[in-house]
């Protein structure tokens, strides 16, 4: 296939085309590749028309190097069907499926096909980054308000702060001090007990007089309890930002005629978070599970071998939940190990 030149003029008109119309009308006419069309987009602002048309094309060269058709469209289906990631995230959960292409190249495909670009907030010097340095040693806790047939309804999301593993959630017509117990107790059965739980301060979580029964029931299972600083979110930053995507992903893209209805969907919403979606937060190319089930290094060799790691069945269809020993010293300094989430007492005590 000949490789076309144009000329610096000839592209300003191509160009000119590309804003009566759009790049990929444009570059059709012209018979050329979308990308190239916005490279030379990028090129004129950067320089301004006038040193545009006097720019000489260094030749010979690599030239832009050409995006296959196959490519092209698994960017946009990944895009598609992880609407909220940046280019950044779609190259990661291409990479996990054998499918190598720079970042750059697919945000010039996602730009072309309607990605606006978003501004980055500057970096506020006064949020301090933390993180649990093991599985279960803390989670996060939040409710959010969403809407069931116009009426207001709840989502309870229970975060492993250190691999983003959503370990418990609930929908609630109601905000109810039994469930968030209930949301918990399902969590410490089915993965073990975390040591630590952040909340705010809302009342299903504290109370200004004494102590409710959900700071009780922690209590009495021998778990932390910690309240994030009033009117400061970033203390809750992960299950948050959670939050944040369960929002725009799904609570704000259905109408729900029922409970039942707003349960299945979450459910399988938060079983494609947990084992399907790779997380910028934990480096971009894992899910959470497999940061959760401890086979971090596991996958990372697989896929610095080219192995196709979403090729595999995820733990949740294999029925795998989390096999760990987790040690916890009680408030009366009792050791307890849970393992696969079962109380094992041991009777010695810690001096």
């Amino acid at each position: 296939m000949v490789k076309k030149h144009f000329s610096q003029q000839q592209k300003l008109s191509i160009l000119r085309s590309a804003e009566r119309t759009t790049i990929k009308d444009a570059a059709g006419v012209a018979g050329i590749h979308f990308t190239t069309v916005y490279d030379w987009k990028n090129q004129l602002e950067v320089l301004g028309e006038q040193t545009f048309l006097e720019y000489q094309v260094p030749r010979p060269g690599r030239g832009i190097k050409k995006i296959s058709l196959e490519k092209e469209q698994a960017v946009i289906d990944t895009w598609k069907d992880n609407p909220e990631y940046g280019p950044g995230q779609v190259r990661n959960q291409l990479r996990r499926q054998r499918i190598t292409i720079s970042t750059k190249s697919v945000r010039r495909i996602m730009v072309a096909n309607g990605y606006k670009i978003r501004k980055k907030k500057p970096a506020n010097q006064n949020n301090l980054r933390f993180e649990a340095s093991r599985p279960l040693e803390l989670a996060q806790m939040d409710i959010l308000e969403f809407f069931i047939n116009k009426l207001k309804a709840y989502v309870i999301l229970l975060l492993d702060d250190y691999s983003r593993f959503i370990l418990g959630w609930s929908v609630l017509e109601k905000t109810s001090m039994d469930e968030v117990i209930d949301t918990v107790d399902r969590a410490v059965n089915r993965y073990g007990k975390m040591e630590e739980i952040l909340t705010d301060r809302g009342f299903v979580f504290y109370s200004w007089h004494g102590i409710n029964r959900f700071e009780k029931y922690l209590e009495m299972h021998g778990i932390d309890h910690t309240h994030a600083s009033a009117h400061h979110p970033q203390t809750l930053g992960k299950v948050e930002s959670c939050n944040k995507t369960i929002k725009y992903e799904l609570l704000k893209q259905h109408h729900f005629s029922t409970a039942q209805e707003a349960m299945s969907a979450v459910g399988e919403w938060v079983n494609r978070y947990n084992y399907q979606r790779t997380h910028q937060g934990i480096g971009g190319l894992l899910v959470p599970a497999e940061r959760f089930h401890g086979q971090s290094e596991q996958i990372l060799s697989s896929l610095s071998q080219g192995v196709d790691i979403d090729a595999k069945k995820p733990y949740s269809v294999l029925g795998i939940d989390r096999s760990i020993f987790n040690l916890v010293i009680g408030p009366k300094g009792n050791l307890t190990l849970h393992l696969m989430g079962q109380p094992i007492d041991l009777t010695r005590r810690v001096s």
